[in-house]
């Protein structure tokens, strides 16, 4: 997202009902901001721990997650960055603590591609781990040959390859603006700007909106299976099974959430980087007014989705929830597994199944 020079913007502030609208935007995307980098970021780290462990070793999607994690906790320390009045760097640049601005001593254009890059990658590396969780159900019987660990790790590396080739050209096209209100970056005056309405759509669109909607499209495949399942077996139902159908809801209805929580910012960012190339005078219009409110709103949703994938995980995946009691218990995975055996002993449908439906009711 760019950014708008701070002498015009001051200009714009003169409305109070905006005024009001505005500060308690900002208010509320610094709150939010907040408690997203403290409990984000620990969730995260708890997430690389428990995907690392013996057993989720053996599933070749942990690996997503451990990338998800690793990129989400650098969007959520970037954008700690720039809670003003708050933390850390910028904070103490505001406080005259440090001299050094994060964005003038990693130079704007790669600051930026850092914030912006690990938000992309964290929707492509969903995308890949809902599409792989698909093909599981679509093609039960193969699917080991499919979803491996070399292929896992062979996406992950051309995704992020192919990231860092599209972050190149940011360094050319920003620079560093100590009056920076609104956004990370400002453009430089030599800018080509049909290359940046590219990027922005190219961002908005295929980076991210497409990847959202992939997870939406896996997570109904999901839970057309499992409606499928329980239709099936109506009568036998087994507790295991109906489990498994509740957490496809849930899961279904986070990926719609997280769409449409996504998409309008896709939209406006598109809008914004056309309005800020090609309409220079309309700084004062009501319709940046507007833009400056609904970035806030997106921000303190996007603090939300970039923070809680441990804590959805952790409540859809009985298998990460047993890694994770593992860990805070210390117990013995031998001891975790025969106290699980003694609860659930008399819930042996899933081992009578056959092959197909056995491969369908593979934890989520």
């Amino acid at each position: 997202m760019m950014i708008n020079n701070n002498t015009t913007l001051e200009i714009c502030i003169s409305n109070v009902t905006y005024d009001k609208l505005f500060h308690l935007s900002s208010s509320i995307w610094h709150v939010f901001g907040f408690i997203g980098v403290l409990f984000g970021i620990p969730g995260h780290i708890l997430q690389i721990i428990i995907s690392l462990n013996k057993t989720s070793r053996k599933d070749p999607t942990s690996l997503y997650f451990i990338a998800m994690s690793i990129v989400d906790i650098i969007f959520l320390l970037g954008r700690k960055f720039r809670l003003r009045g708050c933390l850390f760097w910028l904070w103490c640049v505001n406080m005259s603590l440090i001299k050094t601005d994060p964005r003038e001593f990693l130079s704007c254009g790669i600051f930026y591609s850092i914030i912006v890059g690990s938000t992309t990658l964290s929707h492509l590396y969903l995308a890949l781990l809902a599409t792989d969780r698909s093909i599981i159900v679509i093609y039960p019987t193969r699917y080991r040959l499919i979803v491996t660990q070399s292929h896992v790790i062979l996406r992950i590396g051309l995704i992020t390859f192919i990231m860092i080739l599209l972050s190149i050209p940011h360094q050319f096209y920003f620079h560093y603006e100590p009056r920076v209100t609104l956004f990370l970056c400002d453009f430089r005056s030599s800018l080509y700007h049909r290359k940046v309405r590219v990027w922005s759509f190219i961002h908005a669109i295929l980076l991210v909106g497409i990847p959202t909607l992939i997870v939406c499209i896996c997570s109904a495949i999901l839970l057309h299976n499992r409606c499928k399942h329980k239709r099936t077996h109506k009568n036998n139902l087994s507790t295991n099974a109906r489990r498994m159908h509740r957490h496809s809801i849930l899961l279904f209805v986070y990926s719609l959430g997280l769409f449409l929580s996504i998409l309008p910012g896709c939209i406006l960012e598109i809008f914004i980087v056309h309005d800020r190339l090609f309409y220079h005078n309309m700084h004062c219009s009501i319709r940046w007014k507007i833009y400056r409110i609904l970035l806030n709103c997106f921000l303190t949703l996007s603090s939300i989705n970039y923070s809680n994938k441990f804590y959805i995980h952790l409540t859809i995946s009985t298998t990460f929830r047993n890694g994770f009691i593992q860990l805070i218990t210390c117990k013995s995975n031998q001891q975790l597994t025969k106290s699980i055996t003694m609860k659930e002993g008399n819930n042996n449908e899933q081992y009578l199944l056959s092959p197909l439906n056995q491969t369908k009711t593979i934890d989520i």
